[in-house]
């Protein structure tokens, strides 16, 4: 054997050595590839259910937002109407006031007036016949 023979043989067990040695290299990181894409997938898969999940609650805070904007209204509504009432009863307790409590109390004193000016006549009519 020549040497021209040896190194071509070198060459061609080095060159099957560095096919193996690539192959075992390239499937390594193509499982590393492979376990990259599945973590990356999962990792989506966990976005996509999260971003639904904000979505669910998004649309829950917008519901008891409208019924948290429904429930100031009407408290707006009953304040208005509770404001709108005291007007009206102010306006009942000045009439009372102006109105309705004098004659409330001329009342009372005709009334008064009637059963002394009552009792001055029977007493009167009693006491003439008490004389008889």
């Amino acid at each position: 054997m020549d040497a021209q023979t040896v190194l071509f043989i070198a060459l061609a067990v080095a060159a099957v050595v560095l096919v193996v040695v690539l192959s075992i290299v390239l499937l390594s990181i193509r499982r590393n590839v492979d376990r990259i894409t599945m973590r990356l997938d999962e990792s989506l898969r966990q976005f996509e259910m999260t971003a639904e999940d904000l979505r669910r609650t998004n649309a829950v805070a917008r519901e008891i937002l409208s019924d948290v904007e429904r429930g100031v209204s009407n408290v707006t509504h009953l304040t208005e109407g509770v404001r709108a009432l005291r007007g009206t009863v102010d306006v009942a307790t000045k009439v009372f006031d102006h109105a309705l409590s004098p004659a409330l109390i001329n009342m009372g004193s005709v009334l008064v007036g009637f059963k002394a000016a009552t009792s001055h006549i029977l007493d009167r009519f009693v006491r003439k016949e008490e004389r008889k």
